[in-house]
């Protein structure tokens, strides 16, 4: 299912950077938050992937503001069409940008995936030309969707985390928690520059 095209770095973050469930959920409960890992999950060849289509996380469409360790994150989803909800995540560290993150959820069967490529800021791709990170669905419950190392679980009408498993080189790193809150237009930075 396209595994194969996976690349890993230290530091990958999912796009969008993105998600999702139907029901609301108040906040992440305190066994998460105590261990981010238990809201990860693992694709296992042979497991069937659950249902879901396009249609399902066509709440996450909007811009995005989220909190990552080394500085915010923005992510912008576009509409669905034709059973993909591409994305574009900005991430920036205290001095500069980080890097830049083109994401598609996209229905695959009867079930979904999340494909990434990411970029310096200078546009020099992280993956080969030609590959992509690809994150099958491997559960799904009334708040989450979990992918491949990557879990979008939504917290109310206009926020959602991702946790994110940081791998590199086939060994676990850390467990990410990114909380994101939908605004309205780009934020301003003190030196007045829109970002």
């Amino acid at each position: 299912m396209g595994l194969r095209h996976r690349a890993y770095a230290p530091f990958r973050f999912p796009t969008a950077v993105i998600a999702l469930a139907i029901l609301f959920h108040a906040s992440p409960s305190s066994a998460q938050l105590a261990n981010p890992r238990a809201m990860i999950k693992l694709h296992a060849e042979g497991h069937q992937a659950p249902r879901a289509t396009i249609a399902d996380m066509a709440w996450i469409e909007g811009h995005w503001i989220g909190d990552m360790p080394d500085g915010p994150v923005e992510h912008v989803l576009l509409s669905p069409r034709f059973g993909q909800l591409p994305g574009f995540v900005r991430a920036l560290a205290p001095q500069n940008l980080a890097f830049y993150e083109i994401g598609v959820f996209a229905e695959i069967g009867n079930s979904l995936t999340l494909r990434v490529k990411h970029f310096t800021p200078e546009l020099a791709g992280w993956e080969a030309q030609a590959a992509y990170i690809d994150r099958p669905l491997v559960d799904r419950d009334s708040t989450s969707f979990y992918f491949d190392g990557a879990t979008f679980s939504r917290t109310g009408p206009d926020s959602f985390t991702v946790y994110f498993l940081n791998r590199s080189e086939g060994r676990e790193r850390e467990t990410l928690v990114i909380p994101f809150r939908r605004t309205s237009g780009p934020t301003r930075q003190s030196d007045g520059a829109s970002s």
